[in-house]
């Protein structure tokens, strides 16, 4: 099989190392040709600079800004073969969109995030005019870059964008406060970063197969400082922000769907 990704960003990146990885035939092309060869360098893929091996691509990777589509499309989608399968990893276009682009209806729309550069990826798809034989091939190969789910709904990628999508960034974020109350309470950048960091390193493990009330509960003594600190958060309604914040995520997603 031959996966060919469009796109070195961080994303396509991420994709085309864990695929090689795997031991899959993978190549790539960016239109900043020295950005495809420096990853062939450095990893088991092949570089190509003017899609001379993508009528020949069992996969086809869209991972490039979702304004850089439309162009493209026009470039390539008279060199696609009609037995191959688009999957499209841009935020905000939609199925229809994309078929238009590209003249086709075999398409799938997948929201993955940036877990999978570190083997923890999760995403969500949905797929339409796949066969069965199409969607396992492709079921196949998302799975060997990433833990993922089929959606019954299109429209719930955008839900998907707005946890896990966007989600690293909000706990960078609340890392990054974190860090800077620490600096606050006198020190020095390098212990800020330490506390934060291998606090955040033992959450990540500890939060594993169980509930998040009982583990707030075994670090939250009766009348003790955690407590102190949650009942602040309370009192701003920390729970409402999110669920804000998320849902402004979610009308973004839906804007840029309608640009």
């Amino acid at each position: 099989m031959i996966i060919y990704i469009i796109g070195t960003g961080v994303m396509g990146s991420a994709i085309a190392k864990a695929l090689a990885k795997k031991g899959q035939r993978v190549f790539v092309h960016d239109k900043t040709y020295s950005k495809a060869k420096a990853l062939a360098k450095n990893n088991k893929v092949i570089a190509d600079k003017s899609f001379s091996y993508l009528s020949k691509a069992d996969i086809i990777i869209l991972a490039v800004k979702p304004y850089q589509m439309a162009d493209l499309a026009s470039r390539i989608k008279g060199v696609i073969e009609p037995d191959s399968i688009l999957i499209s990893i841009a935020a905000g276009l939609t199925i229809k969109k994309l078929q238009k682009f590209f003249k086709r209806k075999k398409i799938l729309r997948m929201m993955p995030n940036l877990g999978l550069s570190v083997g923890q990826g999760i995403a969500g798809w949905k797929a339409v005019g796949l066969s069965k034989a199409d969607k396992l091939k492709a079921k196949m190969v998302i799975k060997a870059f990433t833990e993922n789910f089929e959606l019954k709904k299109e429209l719930q990628i955008n839900s998907v964008a707005a946890i896990s999508g966007s989600g690293p960034a909000y706990f960078f974020s609340f890392a990054q406060g974190l860090e800077e109350a620490a600096r606050n309470l006198g020190f020095s950048d390098l212990l800020a970063r330490q506390l934060v960091e291998k606090t955040l390193n033992a959450v990540s493990i500890l939060q594993r197969n169980h509930n998040y009330s009982d583990l707030i509960n075994q670090v939250a003594s009766k009348k003790g400082t955690t407590l102190a600190a949650l009942g602040v958060f309370k009192q701003n309604y920390l729970n409402k922000i999110i669920l804000k914040a998320v849902k402004a995520a979610v009308s973004r997603a839906k804007e840029i769907s309608n640009e």
